[in-house]
């Protein structure tokens, strides 16, 4: 079997397998957007190259735009109280700041991935500031990654054996 049908298979299971993990954890309130940090992180992988090296980029790179994206929040709270702004203006004011550092980091081997930032502050936003769902889609979602790619790449080798 070729490498793209047998990588093909084992991402089709280990996101049915996630789909049936996070939309169980997802029924608690606060965790909803799981499933969805998770999908996202484990599509980060792939977009990021893939293999270790993927798999660090991608994540250090998704907790690194959540970590921005925290400090924009911070910023932001602090630009409303201080300046009389509402909230909604100094947060459209803190946006550019902080946008910008997410493309300039990418001059950094491990923040080079630099839509891997966005999608990090994005997520970390969606699930209104919540560390631990977006930690754990963050972790999750770039191991399935990591899984994925290495069983796709494992069953294509077991399939493709000459017969003897």
């Amino acid at each position: 079997m070729n490498g793209l049908t047998a990588t093909g298979i084992t991402v089709g299971i280990c996101a049915g397998l996630w789909q049936m993990v996070a939309s169980k954890a997802g029924m608690t309130p606060g965790w909803e957007l799981l499933g969805t940090t998770g999908f996202v992180s484990f599509c980060s992988f792939y977009a990021a190259g893939g293999g270790k090296a993927g798999f660090t980029k991608s994540l250090f790179v998704n907790v690194s735009g959540a970590v921005w994206a925290f400090l924009a929040a911070l910023a932001t709270g602090w630009l409303a109280t201080a300046s009389g702004l509402s909230p909604w203006l100094a947060g459209v004011i803190m946006t550019v700041p902080f946008s910008a550092v997410i493309v300039w980091q990418g001059r950094f081997w491990l923040t080079s991935f630099i839509p891997g930032g966005f999608l990090g502050m994005t997520l970390f936003f969606a699930t209104g500031l919540n560390w631990a769902v977006a930690l754990s889609g963050f972790i999750v979602g770039n191991g399935i990654g990591i899984i994925s790619e290495y069983t796709g790449r494992r069953l294509s080798e077991v399939t493709s054996k000459e017969k003897a």
